[in-house]
């Protein structure tokens, strides 16, 4: 395998020959084998296994494991009560143990738990072993609890189970009866031959079934290597109603094709059942770096999805302020492409209302060309000898147009029969003497006067 893909969790076994058993939440069934924990860190360094978060595990001898009863109406205040009932199972001060639990059952106001509780010490030796690796775990289980996860990926309800796992040198038992009672017990086959291991594995399955409810079926699972599974069925048939063989993980060697020449059967299971343990809700306080750890992650886990927050309601805030402006910036874009399509059209708009103004007022020159021409004709026409015009002024409204008359008479009586003798101009009425003065002059007289007057049909 030249290259792993980035997981979220992982856990990881080390062996007691120095190897290391990985375990991916992407694989399928399968786990990683290295031959060491240099080459592991090497992969861990070369980025060639990226995880978020790891799991491991302790042995179950280096716990002490008691039971417990607390007066608890849930699982956070019975773990808050434990860190004061640490004192009562151990003579060491609370600050020098890290613990965690199992609910085992609840009655009433009264909650049943098993405790398991490791020094600082052991913890801090352990975690320095996989921080030498490039490993900081955020979850630290015991192995125990990770078989019985891997047993149990596909639950039963309300019937009694026994477990068996073959490994090279132990035959690993889990029970679980229908009320919840778990058992788990370790028994050694390194020193007998087939025969004897034989009878001590049929001896303590039947000493567990006897502790069973007679009146419940009970599940024998097994699991074992595949050349060990049909002589190990024979020697509980008939004694069982249904016995199950489980699939053990494949091995696959790191950046090998080759398969590992021991077998680590139990290591496989373990960093399998690691991951099972994350996904069960009952194993949320059995996390043994402590209650102080555990904040402290917490807090630090809380100031970076803070910061996260911040920086994603930042780029939100640019974002939007992004598509305004690049809306603002296409208007802009658009409107002046519209001016520039425009600003002929508005030349030649200018132009064409510049003609259009000239060629009405010539027109309406025109048009009163003849009105003019009549209303001279009319003046002299009927306007009587004594008369004579000096200055004449045309001014044209919108509803009417007048004439106003400066003239001269020899005398003053003319002048107001000039208003008399233009009654029977058909263009001109209303004619009307608004000054008349007479100036005398070397010899006689004369009279000056000003009229206006009307334009009939106008």
């Amino acid at each position: 395998m030249k290259h792993i893909n980035k997981t979220s969790l992982a856990s990881i076994k080390i062996t007691s020959t120095g190897s290391a058993i990985l375990c991916l939440k992407s694989a399928n069934n399968s786990c990683l084998y290295f031959e060491n924990t240099e080459q592991l860190a090497d992969a861990i360094k070369k980025r060639q296994i990226r995880v978020r978060q790891w799991i491991i595990s302790v042995p179950d001898n280096q716990c002490i494991i008691k039971s417990a009863e607390l007066p608890a109406t849930g699982m956070e205040q019975a773990y808050r009560m434990l860190e004061f009932e640490l004192s009562a199972y151990l003579p060491l001060p609370a600050e020098d143990l890290v613990y965690g639990f199992l609910p085992i059952d609840k009655n009433d106001n009264l909650q049943k738990v098993l405790v398991y509780i490791l020094k600082v010490k052991s913890l801090e030796e352990v975690l320095e072993r996989f921080k030498s690796i490039g490993i900081r775990p955020s979850n630290v289980m015991v192995d125990s609890i990770a078989l019985q996860c891997w047993f149990r990926q596909d639950k039963y309800d309300d019937i009694n189970e026994i477990n068996l796992l073959f490994g090279r040198e132990n035959l690993f038992v889990f029970t679980i009866s229908e009320n919840g009672l778990q058992r788990y017990e370790e028994i050694s086959l390194c020193q007998d031959d087939l025969q004897s291991r034989r009878a001590k594995i049929i001896k303590a399955v039947k000493q567990f079934s006897g502790e069973f409810s007679a009146e419940k079926q009970i599940v024998l699972r097994i699991a074992a290597n595949c050349d060990y599974q049909t002589e190990i069925k024979s020697w509980f048939v008939g004694d069982f109603n249904k016995i199950e063989f489980l699939e053990l993980p494949q091995l696959d060697f790191f950046a090998s094709e080759t398969s590992p020449q021991i077998d680590y059967i139990y290591e496989s299971v373990i960093t399998q059942g690691l991951l099972e343990t994350t996904a069960d809700i009952n194993y949320r306080f059995l996390n043994l770096l402590g209650g102080k750890a555990l904040k402290k992650a917490e807090q630090k886990q809380l100031i970076l999805n803070t910061a996260v927050t911040a920086v994603l309601g930042i780029c939100l805030v640019f974002c939007l302020w992004l598509n305004f402006a690049v809306m603002n910036w296409r208007i802009q874009y658009a409107c002046r492409q519209i001016a520039q399509e425009i600003a002929p059209i508005k030349h030649i708009a200018a132009d064409v209302e510049s003609k259009r103004q000239k060629v009405k007022a010539v027109k309406d020159q025109l048009s009163n060309r003849q009105q003019i021409c009549e209303m001279f004709s009319q003046l002299y026409k009927y306007g009587p000898q004594q008369i004579s015009i000096s200055q004449l002024s045309y001014l044209a409204r919108s509803d009417n147009a007048s004439v106003n008359i400066k003239g001269q008479a020899d005398t003053l009586s003319s002048a107001f029969d000039y208003s008399d003798a233009m009654k029977d101009s058909e263009l001109l009425s209303n004619i009307q003497i608004i000054n008349a003065q007479q100036i005398p002059r070397p010899g006689g007289s004369i009279v000056e006067f000003k009229a206006e007057c009307t334009m009939k049909g106008i």
